[in-house]
């Protein structure tokens, strides 16, 4: 009971950080605030992160993870093009409705005023400098796209850097578009008409009608 207790009180600071974060940015983000935005003591804070570093690294982490579970999710697929659409429309929703993925993104633009330990970079290519919470989305897509050109669906086999920067620029750049809000709708709208665009560029001639370009309709309740 403890325990459980003691994790709903971390998760709290978590999501309060990520919404004072997303806000006001890493400086003006106060951990007062965050405490009382929390419901908790500045002491109880304390006891869970150390500084407030420590607090943005857990808000990171837990938007890593988030983004990670998505992704090997969308993995079930049987291409990793169409996980990889289907990726954009999971960040754009997320976008959207969780402080968290948001706050990670812009921690990531604040990074000049995260002291100490450096954070992710994306893997060695093109991308290979490109730091925070956008160097993981784009490792994420250029290992979609790695995955693609595996199964043959990209028009581009030889693992040139066009397809690569084309398509992690556009990835990348949903977040600068969609970050500070949008109705739902014209988000699908956008990506969807984003993807018309993108496919014939990526896929042989004539096999763009093979990928859904649209995100899943919900179930019925």
């Amino acid at each position: 009971m403890v325990q459980e207790r003691s994790e709903r009180t971390r998760g709290r600071l978590v999501e309060a950080g990520a919404t004072l974060f997303d806000r006001c940015g890493y400086a003006g983000a106060t951990l007062g605030e965050i405490a009382g935005a929390a419901g908790v003591t500045k002491g109880a804070l304390y006891f869970h992160f150390a500084s407030k570093e420590e607090l943005a690294r857990a808000v990171f982490e837990q938007a890593e993870t988030s983004l990670r579970a998505a992704c090997a999710a969308l993995r079930s697929v049987d291409s990793p093009l169409q996980a990889l659409i289907d990726a954009g429309y999971w960040l754009v929703d997320a976008l959207g409705s969780d402080a968290v993925i948001r706050a990670a993104f812009r921690l990531g633009r604040d990074g000049a005023e995260w002291p100490e330990e450096p954070r992710p970079a994306a893997p060695a290519g093109a991308f290979a400098g490109m730091r925070g919470f956008h160097g993981v989305w784009a490792g994420v897509v250029r290992d979609l796209l790695s995955g693609a050109r595996r199964a043959g669906e990209l028009r581009d086999r030889s693992g040139g850097l066009g397809p690569e920067t084309l398509v992690v620029t556009a990835a990348c750049g949903l977040e600068v578009v969609f970050a500070d809000g949008c109705p739902s709708e014209e988000r699908a709208r956008r990506v969807g008409a984003l993807w018309d665009w993108l496919l014939p560029c990526l896929v042989p001639p004539g096999s763009s009608v093979g990928y859904r370009t649209r995100p899943v309709a919900p179930r019925p309740a």
